[in-house]
């Protein structure tokens, strides 16, 4: 499903403004007989597409030059393998050689985002490099050289979607504290926009339940039941504490908490994330 579309528009009056012509040159920014100059649209090395857990999504890259030409012009691109993070199981390229048409300043290139239950690190990155444009320059001050990367959203947040049996996939301090329970049952409430994770974060530590509380417009969490126990037996009784960052999938079932302790052990950041089971 195409359900949104990133077009990066043209960047070369931004590269044609720091070039500066030969004193017999033609002037740069005749775009019937000036100089040829290519590069990615857009004006930023860095963009960032959408990674939709519960559908393919489609984003465009355009390529362009900054003059016309009475045929076609083959472009060549690349994906630098040293440098892309993400693995291919998450995303398609539709071409890596394509043409500018005669007569066109641009071509695009369609990136697909695939659906997964499984998620990218916030981190990893798709690098495409731009090799040649048949008849045109790349200059230093082209952008030849993209670092993709990827905004994971659910198309809608649905806060009825979350409750059920979840295992734990991720605990910060669980191996530390002996942690073997390594699943929760989530159920709703107790307030409006309120779930709750039975039996909390550390069960060997006696914790209590974890009551969290989510913008229903963008699944961020953006409170916990600070009186709820988070540890209360190896370094006394220590609260739930909220960090920023935390969010539900409710496409994909994901529970991802970014806290701290509030109490005799304050300063240890740490994350607890879920997974629904199918």
């Amino acid at each position: 499903m195409k359900s949104q579309t990133y077009k990066f528009m043209m960047l070369f009056l931004g590269i044609l403004s720091m070039v500066s012509c030969e004193e017999n040159e033609i002037p740069i920014f005749d775009t019937e007989n000036g100089r040829a100059i290519a590069g990615f649209n857009g004006g930023i090395a860095n963009p960032r597409i959408v990674f939709n857990p519960a559908a393919d999504t489609e984003s465009t890259v355009t390529i362009g030059v900054s003059t016309l030409s009475s045929s076609d012009r083959a472009v060549q691109l690349s994906v630098d393998a040293n440098s892309t993070t993400l693995d291919p199981m998450f995303y398609a390229i539709s071409t890596l050689s394509t043409v500018i048409p005669a007569g066109a300043f641009t071509t695009d290139i369609v990136i697909t985002t695939r659906a997964s239950s499984a998620l990218p690190g916030a981190s990893d990155a798709i690098v495409l490099v731009l090799d040649a444009v048949e008849g045109a320059e790349i200059l230093d001050d082209s952008i030849d050289r993209l670092s993709i990367g990827l905004d994971v959203q659910c198309p809608s947040v649905d806060i009825s979607a979350l409750p059920g049996s979840y295992d734990v996939s991720f605990s910060t301090f669980a191996s530390f504290f002996g942690e073997t329970d390594f699943t929760r049952e989530v159920v709703a409430g107790p307030g409006e926009n309120q779930i709750t994770i039975i039996d909390g974060t550390h069960i060997t530590e006696g914790a209590e339940d974890l009551v969290l509380t989510i913008d229903p417009e963008t699944g961020a969490i953006i409170g916990v039941n600070e009186d709820g126990i988070n540890s209360a037996v190896s370094f006394g009784p220590n609260f739930y504490t909220l960090l920023p960052g935390g969010r539900v999938l409710s496409c994909v079932g994901i529970i991802e908490v970014n806290l701290d302790f509030n109490g005799s052990v304050t300063g240890n950041p740490h994350n607890f994330n879920l997974v629904k089971q199918p």
